[in-house]
């Protein structure tokens, strides 16, 4: 019993370390990718038409996923993989916490249905796009406790012992706009939908977030 304990404590301590990462990970792209990541928020307010009072709460996600997920034109890589290969990580890289930090690169956001609170920061949410179901933990330090029937948007990372943690605070659809929000999500990805979820969004995401403000106007 000692040794599990023991177990479980160095588990949690590896999964605490690797999501104290992100900050180090935000503070890179922010340093060398700074006016390429505004330019990408100017392009998506203005091309989708992103009104002013949604677009404050949207573009921190359209941030994870221009960290994440987009691939920059130079070097085909994402900032996550950039700030991997990068001297500021790899000269404190601890390889039990890089394995965590490693399957980040093939993580990739998404939009989910509560199927069970198991308490205030520990729920089972439903892929409505993959169909899946994912234990999340949330170790953010601002969280919102979702209501009931919320769908949540977000970006989920695997920790590296079966469950998922979102890099910031889930966006939340409120039961009242959700039934509109996941026809229309699940509609455009029936439409556009590559050769493996990750393409998809990759490619599809900001077109995604730009059809959640909409389903919100309604």
């Amino acid at each position: 019993m000692v040794t599990d304990q023991k177990v479980i404590s160095i588990q949690e301590r590896l999964k605490d370390q690797a999501f104290e990462e992100i900050e180090e990970l935000f503070y890179f792209a922010n340093e060398y990718f700074g006016e390429y990541l505004l330019h990408l928020v100017d392009d998506f307010i203005e091309t989708e038409q992103i009104p002013e009072k949604i677009a404050s709460s949207l573009i921190p996600h359209f941030i994870s996923w221009a960290v994440f997920c987009h691939h920059l034109p130079d070097t085909k890589k994402t900032i996550l993989e950039q700030y991997l290969n990068s001297p500021e990580y790899k000269s404190r890289r601890n390889p039990r916490i890089h394995r965590i930090i490693s399957e980040w690169k093939y993580a990739s956001p998404g939009f989910y249905i509560i199927n069970e609170f198991y308490g205030d920061r520990l729920l089972v949410v439903h892929d409505v796009l993959r169909m899946k179901e994912r234990l999340v933990a949330i170790y953010n330090e601002i969280y919102h406790h979702p209501g009931d029937h919320d769908l949540l948007l977000g970006y989920l990372l695997p920790a590296g012992d079966g469950t998922y943690s979102p890099i910031i605070d889930f966006f939340h659809i409120p039961v009242h706009h959700k039934k509109e929000a996941v026809h229309r999500i699940i509609d455009f990805y029936n439409k556009k939908a590559d050769a493996s979820d990750l393409e998809f969004y990759v490619h599809h995401y900001p077109k995604l977030l730009s059809i959640v403000s909409g389903a919100l106007q309604q």
